[in-house]
C-alpha cells in the first residue's frame, strides 16, 4: 500500500510541489524535488520521503536524513573518456 501512496501523492490537490519538478527514486528516498525548476527558477532541492499512517523512517532512511541535515552532500560531474 505504501508504494501506491508514493505514486499517487503528487496527484493529490494538497501536494506542495509541481509534479513536473519531481524525479522518482523509490528506494530510500521517494522523490528528489527540483522546486520551481520546471518554471526556470530553481529555488531549492528537496529529498522527499512519503509516509502514510503510522509508518516511520527505517534505519537507512534515518541515516540519509542525518547526512542531508548535516549538509554532508556533494555534487560531482564525472566525464567518461
Amino acid at each position: 500500500m505504501g508504494y501506491v501512496n508514493e505514486k499517487i501523492a503528487p496527484l493529490l490537490p494538497d501536494f506542495p510541489y509541481n509534479y513536473k519538478d519531481l524525479v522518482f527514486l523509490g528506494k530510500w528516498i521517494d522523490y528528489v524535488v527540483f522546486d520551481w525548476l520546471y518554471e526556470g527558477n530553481l529555488k531549492k532541492i528537496v529529498f522527499l520521503e512519503i509516509k502514510s499512517g503510522k509508518s516511520t523512517l527505517n534505519k537507512n532512511e534515518k541515516m540519509i536524513k542525518n547526512c542531508i541535515d548535516s549538509k554532508n552532500i556533494s555534487y560531482r560531474v564525472r566525464h567518461k573518456n
